[in-house]
């Protein structure tokens, strides 16, 4: 049995009101309480006047006062009907619905670092809508209620919290969970049970492979991560020998085995090219053994945990590459938190960053849309909701999943999931986390990604040049 507490979050009228209460089954957050209509009473109810029954005598009246008595009680009827509209329309309600949206999300377990910030980009994401009129379709205004359930990071525990997310808690559309290998477990659910399914957080490659139908990628692909550094090297120091180091997961492995080829196919020299077990607690072996190729550079990691681990153990075999770029753990601000002295001047690739800002201007000469809240209105919003925290990527793309999903609905005009997914197979969209276009098998194929880099402790886009705000230091000196 599941052990969760069900959040109430933002009223109908989207305030952000918290009820916490607590369930045996599963974490979930209504984001709006669905209003009921008052009934309306039939002629001759409350605030009825009755005429006596004909068995009744009424008391005899003057003459002379009997159109005054009349036009008293015409006068009377009169203020009763009009209080009694007044009232009516001061207290009927704007016709709402809800529309429930389901998904796992990992808030304990490996991916625990990226799983709460996922979430807390669908939670700040999920009250701006609704804060904003929730979503309209075929006149009818609805608000987004979360339904969610923490998966462990576990792979295993997936396709039964989705079947259950749907047949018992008849969530209308999904999110893919945070990584790609729990979102491969989910995606044959949505085809499944015949539901949308916008993955925010599951990049490899493979998962758009499968045939699946109703599967919609948000972020760039696993292939694209290390693009950025390898064009770098490329540009700046090409003689670099270039060792790949990453996990064996779905998401790593393609992120490094591509990117090894991509290096190669620009002409740069690969002298290493390996994978490591996701349950990887010793990398010295594989580190020696990259430094003795005689490697200059470091590319590759996987997850949030094993980045922190190559780091740690950097110095303890005596290497110190002269640039390293390393998958997701760079720009999770507990990063340099932990590694406060060797992370600076450490890159990794980003899917977002602040300082990279899109508007309604740009989007139109762009040929896309435009959906949501600006940049800054978004970090405002996210850090009110998370004692002032500050959105890293991975809750960005969790934002834009929810954004990508109202837009589709609201185009669309329908809840009907095959409607709703011919609409996201054909919208070019952007909102504040860039560019969102797919093709036929829902891959991803808009967005952009860029280069981090931790400097004098601060996060700062270093590629492409385009749009960074600092030049990419070169080379790493080891903290």
């Amino acid at each position: 049995m599941r052990t969760a507490s069900r959040f109430r979050g933002f009223t109908a009228a989207g305030r952000a009101r918290a009820e916490l209460s607590f369930s045996s089954r599963r974490v979930g957050v209504r984001s709006g309480n669905a209003l009921s209509h008052p009934r309306i009473r039939p002629a001759g109810g409350v605030g009825r006047v009755s005429q006596p029954s004909a068995k009744e005598t009424a008391p005899s009246a003057p003459k002379a006062g009997r159109g005054k008595i009349i036009a008293i009680v015409v006068a009377v009827l009169i203020l009763v009907a009009i209080a009694a509209a007044a009232v009516y329309y001061l207290v009927q309600p704007t016709p709402t619905g809800i529309i429930k949206i389901g998904f796992t999300i990992s808030k304990t377990g490996t991916y625990t670092v990226e799983g709460t910030n996922s979430l807390n980009g669908i939670l700040a994401a999920t009250a701006w809508v609704n804060a904003h009129g929730g979503v309209t379709a075929r006149g009818t205004s609805y608000q987004l209620v979360l339904d969610y359930v923490d998966d462990q990071s576990q792979a295993s525990n997936v396709p039964t919290l989705y079947a259950q997310i749907v047949t018992q808690d008849n969530a209308q559309f999904l999110l893919a969970p945070y990584s790609s290998p729990l979102t491969a477990p989910a995606a044959p659910i949505a085809d499944q049970y015949g539901r949308v399914m916008l993955s925010h957080g599951g990049a490899s490659n493979t998962i758009y492979q499968q045939g699946y139908q109703n599967v919609v990628g948000v972020l760039s692909p696993a292939s694209m991560y290390l693009r950025g550094a390898i064009d770098y090297i490329k540009a700046n120091h090409a003689t670099d020998n270039l060792a790949f180091l990453y996990a064996s997961d779905s998401f790593s492995s393609i992120a490094g085995s591509y990117a090894a080829a991509y290096a190669q196919s620009i002409g740069l020299n690969v002298v290493y090219n390996q994978s490591y077990p996701t349950s990887v607690t010793d990398l010295s072996t594989q580190l020696t053994a990259a430094k003795n190729a005689g490697a200059d550079d470091l590319l590759g990691g996987g997850h949030f945990t094993d980045g922190v681990l190559v780091m740690q153990q950097l110095s303890g075999v005596g290497w110190t590459p002269k640039l390293i770029s390393l998958l997701v753990a760079v720009t999770e601000p507990s990063f340099q938190a932990q590694l406060p002295g060797v992370s600076n001047n450490v890159t990794g690739p980003s899917q977002w960053e602040r300082s990279v800002v899109f508007t309604p201007a740009i989007a139109s000469a762009a040929g896309f849309e435009w959906y949501g809240p600006s940049g800054a209105e978004f970090t405002s919003l996210y850090g009110n909701m998370t004692s002032a925290a500050t959105p890293t990527y991975h809750s960005a793309e969790a934002a834009a999943a929810i954004f990508v999903l109202a837009h589709a609905i609201q185009a669309a005009n329908s809840l009907n999931t095959t409607q709703v997914r011919a609409e996201l197979g054909s919208m070019k969209l952007m909102t504040f986390f860039g560019k969102f276009q797919v093709n036929s098998a829902g891959l991803q194929v808009a967005h952009e990604m860029i280069v981090d880099q931790w400097q004098a402790a601060a996060l700062k886009v270093v590629w492409p040049t385009a749009v960074a705000v600092s030049p990419l230091q070169y080379p790493y000196t080891g903290g």
